[in-house]
Order: structure tokens, then sequence, then C-alpha cells
């Protein structure tokens, strides 16, 4: 959420865009970050689930 406040307090940051893409690129930082985050985090295996579906 740093880099969304970081973007929002300070649009110089992404000024050199068209305005359109400003309008997606800002709803799009959390989202992307929170995916990249899930996506990397370690994951504990389930030990009720069968080993063929772990």
């Amino acid at each position: 959420m740093a880099v969304l406040q970081a973007v929002a307090d300070d649009p110089s940051v992404i000024a050199f865009l068209p305005d359109w893409v400003e309008a997606i690129t800002l709803p799009l930082v959390p989202t992307v970050l929170a995916a990249v985050v899930g996506f990397i985090a370690k994951h504990t295996p389930r030990p009720d689930l069968p080993d063929g579906q772990r």
C-alpha cells in the first residue's frame, strides 16, 4: 500500500503516462501487488488431503 500512497501523493511519478492509462494504473497497483505477494507466499500443505491432491 505504500507504493499506492507514494503514487497518489506524488502524481508526477506517473505523469508521463497518457491520462487514460493513469486512471487504469492506480487501481491496478494494489491488485498486482496482492497477486504477486500471494504467489510468492510460502504455502502450508494440507495434511488431510491424499498425496495426489497436495
